[in-house]
């Protein structure tokens, strides 16, 4: 656990100093957009970017633009669950806990699950087996324990690492977009 902290406090400052990030952004969003996973999805499961995470809010826009149902997460409780809701434009929106923008509750209908939804999946760092290094509460690996859909990572390039420590509990994506490209991930866990 102590491991994970400490690598985490190291790649979210290499993050941070990432060069560039506007324009890394926009070609990971290029990148979402063109996935065939994307083309086909009726429902596109996003975060709402802060920070220095790779900015979602231009697919957001994109994907309600043509027509696709778009649900970002809202945290349910204390307890590391969350759940999805629709969300059509940024005045649904409240800040929420952690400082995130999040589905207000009153105003968006709770994700109905479908077949072929993507889900765009934030982390500090992704392996080249489809892990992440998230923020450590779980709320992403307990959701894609049950999720059916294709699970998009998205970072940046000099965040896409060899391999980071991993436990029972964390869950891969299957594929990751960063600027430079996509990176599919096989069955066995490897590019």
């Amino acid at each position: 656990m102590q491991e994970k902290a400490a690598l985490r406090r190291e790649l979210l400052a290499q993050r941070d100093a990432v060069p560039q990030r506007e324009e890394k952004s926009r070609a990971v969003g290029d990148g979402v957009l063109a996935l065939p996973a994307y083309q086909k999805a009726r429902q596109v499961l996003l975060y709402l970017s802060k920070g220095s995470e790779v900015d979602t809010w231009e697919v957001f826009a994109r994907a309600v633009a043509e027509g696709k149902e778009v649900y970002a997460p809202r945290c349910l409780d204390g307890e590391g669950t969350m759940g999805f809701f629709q969300v059509t434009s940024p005045q649904e929106l409240l800040q929420g806990r952690f400082g995130l923008w999040e589905p207000d509750p009153r105003r968006c209908a709770p994700w109905r699950r479908r077949e072929g939804a993507l889900c765009l999946v934030p982390g500090i760092a992704f392996d080249r087996q489809g892990y992440r290094l998230g923020y450590g509460k779980g709320y992403y690996d307990r959701f894609l324990a049950v999720f059916s859909g294709t699970a998009a990572g998205l970072c940046f390039r000099e965040l896409a690492l060899e391999r980071l420590p991993r436990g029972p509990q964390d869950r891969r994506v299957d594929v990751l977009v960063t600027e430079a490209g996509v990176l599919p991930i096989g069955k066995e866990g490897r590019i």
